[in-house]
This record gives structure tokens, C-alpha cells and sequence, in this order.
């Protein structure tokens, strides 16, 4: 008799498979720890994201209640007035500062900062606006950074406005209020005297902005200082 072998070609994918079911039947017990450790870490993952999502609605619903409250809860009584401000802005705080990720812990310490300023307490909304710049989002960091300087304006620490702007001006150059932002820069080093870099600051509103509504202001402060530099002659 003729003794034929009979030889199958698969493949490379036939090939892949049958080289996977071997070396499974070969390691049992290692497939098996791998595949109780791959599930153990696909729950884990899975649950992370559920809880995540979880404790992000609930700070964002628990941070709108309380400013709701605060919202509709009218009085005249300037004591309870003060009373109600300080336990709203408690809470938010705390809801803010147990916060990791979301749109609390992004945008929570703006929203307080807004509240001290609108209610002219511009010492702890320049504390909040801080706050604000280092967390929230590129798009509302400049904000952040410019009210924190009007703020100081508003208790005439000069100096510290001027800090903000230039920190804005360094890092957001490329900011939707980078106009505004050179000309209180300007407005800063003009009160503080320093007449040459306040009109620097002014050229450079009415040359890299010269459609700006703060453009024909900062001619207007050029012009003015260049008259006081005139007659200081």
C-alpha cells in the first residue's frame, strides 16, 4: 500500500485560532485567573462610571436647589438678608469643595464669586474668583481673571488688579477679552503714574484691536496722558 499524507493548509487566521484553543488547553489555570481578574476590573471600571455619573448629577441637583432657595426666598429684613446670603453661600461652598470632576467643581466657585460681587463683598469674590481661574474651564479662566481685578478696583487695591490683568494677559493673550484686558492693564499702570507703559498698553488696544470698543477709549486715555506728560515738561 502507498502511505499518503494527507497535509492541511489553513490560513492565517485559521492558523491564529488554532494556536489560541492550544495554548488555552495547555493553560488552563493561567486563561482562567486572567479572565476572573479581566472581569474583576471590568466591574470595577463599569462602577466607577455609574458612580461618577451618579455623584455628578447629584452635586449639580443639591448645588441648583440651593441656589433656588436662595433665589426665591424674598425678604426685606437686611439681617435675614445677610443670614440667608451666608448659609447659601456656605452650602454651595461645601458642595463645591467635595467635588472632583463635573460641572460643579468646574464652574461652582465662579458662580459664588458672582454672588459676593453682586452683593459689593468684593474682598471674598476676588478669594472665589482665584479660586474660580485655577479650576474652571479655559473658555471662563480670563473671566475669572478679569473680575477678579475689577473686583479689586472696587477696594482700590491697585496693585493686585494689576496682578490679575497681567496674569490674564500672560496666559489668555489669545482671549475673547484680551481687548478689554490691555486696556485696564493701561487704565492700571496710568493710576499708578507710570504714564509710558500705560500708553504702551493703550497702543497696543487701538493696533491689535482697532475695531474694538475699547479702542477709540484707549486713544482717548493716550491722548489724555500725552497732555499730562506735555505740561509735567
Amino acid at each position: 500500500m502507498i502511505d499518503r499524507q494527507v497535509s492541511v493548509k489553513r490560513n492565517i487566521v485559521e492558523q491564529t485560532l488554532m494556536n489560541v484553543r492550544d495554548y488555552i488547553r495547555a493553560h488552563q489555570s493561567i486563561v482562567v485567573k486572567i479572565s476572573i481578574v479581566s472581569g474583576i476590573v471590568l466591574f470595577l471600571v463599569i462602577a466607577g462610571i455609574v458612580f461618577c455619573d451618579y455623584k455628578i448629577n447629584k452635586e449639580t441637583a443639591d448645588f441648583e436647589a440651593v441656589l433656588e432657595e436662595y433665589r426665591n426666598t424674598y425678604t426685606l429684613d437686611e439681617i435675614q438678608k445677610q443670614e440667608k446670603f451666608k448659609r447659601t453661600v456656605n452650602k454651595l461652598g461645601s458642595i463645591v469643595d467635595s467635588s472632583y470632576f463635573g460641572y460643579v467643581h468646574k464652574n461652582g466657585y465662579y458662580i459664588i464669586a458672582s454672588l459676593y460681587f453682586n452683593e459689593k463683598d468684593y474682598s471674598n469674590a476676588v478669594k472665589y474668583y482665584e479660586k474660580a481661574y485655577r479650576h474652571c474651564s479655559p473658555l471662563f479662566a480670563p473671566l475669572a481673571l478679569q473680575q477678579a481685578g475689577i473686583a479689586c478696583e472696587y477696594i482700590n487695591n491697585i496693585d493686585e488688579a494689576l496682578r490679575y490683568y497681567l496674569l490674564c494677559e500672560s496666559k489668555y493673550n489669545t482671549s475673547y477679552n484680551n481687548d478689554q484686558i490691555l486696556f485696564n492693564i493701561g487704565r492700571m499702570y496710568s493710576l499708578k503714574g507710570e504714564y509710558f507703559k500705560a500708553r504702551e498698553y493703550f497702543t497696543k488696544v487701538t493696533v491689535e484691536f482697532p475695531q474694538s470698543v475699547f479702542a477709540k477709549r484707549a486713544m482717548q486715555y493716550g491722548m489724555f496722558l500725552g497732555a499730562i506728560e506735555s505740561g509735567q515738561k
